[in-house]
């Protein structure tokens, strides 16, 4: 059943903003082509002064069919021209759900946990044509504070099973509880988006149908916010091939020079994403390898010769050489 909507005039009441809104018992609204946003949406948990911004994959509402829902953290109505164009390229097509928490809100996980499970996944499942169950559910998050309130939601049963981390921090993470359909793209700084691997890993997740990494300085929420990866098939999401390139291919034993490893994993659907490698197989073992940094470096008494690198990721094999020299 849809809500009982009012509809508010920009030109008028552009200056009600900053009030304290609720009619009726409702949350006042005001309705854009493509979205609804809730001014003051009324919780007894985080109090009346947030904004819901509900950013739709049609142009207004009953929509036609139903959608999968991400929730986005730290996102405002003044991200509209950012949704409309991401929703425009996105073959996947989802309702986005914006809410403006800071950093120090973000900090308290009981509340988000408390405001998202009790009150506004529940509320927007009932009034929006929704997949309401976990598998078409997601959460997005930036930063060290939002990675934090991502996995507390990530932790509960029943709630979330898709999820996109940008530098999520550099402190390790729980996601005990996690649903075993979890399913996340972790972006941004390679130094960050370790630390969330490192944990899927240690929980037997796979990279493709678990994880992947979309490695890029200066990226924002919506740079990461890949639709048709977080809602694909499963059986799309095998790595068919892996590609490693190291530059520069050749280093110096006696300047103590390092090389670069990048690695791009060709999913079964068509589509590369970066891959980081933990751990390398080096023969023979004259290097380092610093998967945080992504950085060969010699290691002492190094000998002149090539050095091959293997690895090995749901038995897709890479190989790729650096050759040492005095």
């Amino acid at each position: 059943m849809y809500m009982k909507k009012l509809f508010i005039f920009l030109g008028l009441f552009g200056g009600l903003f900053g009030s304290a809104l609720v009619f009726g018992g409702e949350p006042l609204m005001l309705i854009n082509p493509g979205r609804e946003t809730f001014l003051n949406f009324p919780s007894a948990t985080v109090g009346n002064e947030k904004t819901v911004t509900v950013f739709l994959p049609e142009s207004s509402v009953p929509l036609r069919q139903r959608y999968p829902v991400v929730y986005m953290l730290g996102v405002g109505p003044k991200s509209a021209p950012q949704a409309q164009a991401h929703l425009e390229t996105m073959r996947q097509k989802a309702i986005l759900v914006g809410v403006n928490f800071d950093e120090k809100e973000l900090a308290d996980t009981e509340k988000i946990v408390r405001f998202f499970s009790r009150e506004l996944v529940p509320y927007i499942d009932t009034n929006y044509f929704t997949l309401d169950e976990a598998a078409g559910r997601g959460v997005a998050a930036a930063g060290a504070e939002g990675a934090k309130a991502a996995a507390a939601l990530l932790a509960q049963k029943n709630l979330f099973t898709r999820a996109v981390v940008l530098n999520g921090g550099t402190e390790p993470v729980s996601l005990a509880g996690a649903d075993p359909s979890l399913r996340v793209l972790l972006a941004g700084e390679r130094a960050q988006a370790i630390v969330w691997q490192q944990t899927l890993t240690d929980m037997d997740k796979v990279f493709g149908p678990d994880f992947i990494t979309v490695l890029g300085t200066d990226m924002n929420l919506w740079d990461a916010l890949d639709l048709n990866y977080l809602f694909a098939p499963e059986d799309t999401l095998s790595v068919k091939k892996l590609k490693g390139a190291v530059v520069p291919a050749k280093i110096s034993i006696q300047n103590d020079e390092k090389s670069r490893l990048n690695v791009k994993a060709l999913l079964a659907n068509g589509n590369e994403y970066d891959f980081i490698p933990l751990q390398l197989r080096l023969s023979p073992p004259y290097l380092n390898w610093n998967a945080a940094e992504g950085e060969l470096s010699l290691i002492s008494g190094a000998e002149k010769g090539t050095v091959k690198i293997r690895a090995f990721v749901d038995n897709k094999k890479f190989q790729t050489k650096i050759r040492l020299k005095k």
